[in-house]
């Protein structure tokens, strides 16, 4: 079974279509954990309504609450989901028979822009190919919106690190190196784009790499160093 983990704050506004869409998956083997940071909108009735099971917890970010979802989780795949981010219809299905292959330990999804253009696509391609190079020479790359674990390697790297501002799941991909194969899977899952559309192209872009220099540098983003507030 895949345990299907989707953090959450003050998500309504996009959560029902990303549920909407696993409920439309070929793979039905699945549960959904929505782990949520007490929400003040409809995120939790939303939540309910597609049958998930709720973990409240209290507003320490998305680390957190992937890990207080992945503590009730029954399943052998853990999948970490972002709440607007949309699997197409065989995700799951690919997911399944990807961790049916003993030697693979995790992995991730394409991403692709949710109602991008142009431009978006050019990025998001180009952000592709970097992640499927970076894996195939041995450096694992989880963007934080679709990744999958198998849970008996998760539990034994002890989660996902909270100390972590950014990149924190990218981490977790580069602890599974001595655990066996990290992949890159070609089903794709769609995210939104509202950081970008809302916070800028250039901005974003620019946090994510400062990110990402400052943890292989230091093996850390502190959190006084980075401010990411969340976008709605």
């Amino acid at each position: 079974m895949i345990s299907i983990v989707i953090p959450t704050l003050n998500e309504g506004e996009y959560l029902e279509e990303t549920l909407s869409a696993l409920k439309n998956q070929t793979y039905q083997d699945f549960e959904i954990i929505v782990s949520d940071s007490k929400s003040e909108d409809d995120t939790q009735k939303i939540a309910g309504k597609y049958g998930a099971r709720i973990v409240v917890s209290e507003r320490r970010g998305p680390a957190f609450g992937r890990n207080r979802g992945a503590e009730v989780a029954k399943g052998d795949v853990l999948l970490f989901l972002d709440a607007d981010t949309i699997l197409s219809r065989t995700a799951l299905e690919g997911i399944d028979k990807t961790m049916k292959e003993k030697e693979v330990a995790a992995g991730t999804c394409a991403f692709y822009p949710l109602r991008g253009g142009p431009f978006d696509w050019l990025l998001f391609a180009l952000a592709n190919a970097a992640a499927r190079i970076m894996i195939r020479f041995g450096v694992p790359q989880d963007p934080g919106n679709c990744g999958f674990y198998r849970r008996e390697i998760y539990e034994k790297m002890g989660g996902i690190r909270e100390d972590l501002k950014l990149n924190e799941t990218h981490d977790l991909a580069m602890r599974t190196r001595p655990y066996g194969n990290f992949v890159y899977i070609k089903v794709p899952a769609f995210t939104s784009l509202r950081r970008y559309k809302k916070a800028g192209y250039m901005e974003t872009i620019m946090i994510y790499l400062k990110a990402a220099i400052t943890y292989f540098n230091e093996n850390n983003v502190p959190d006084e160093k980075f401010y990411f507030p969340p976008v709605r």
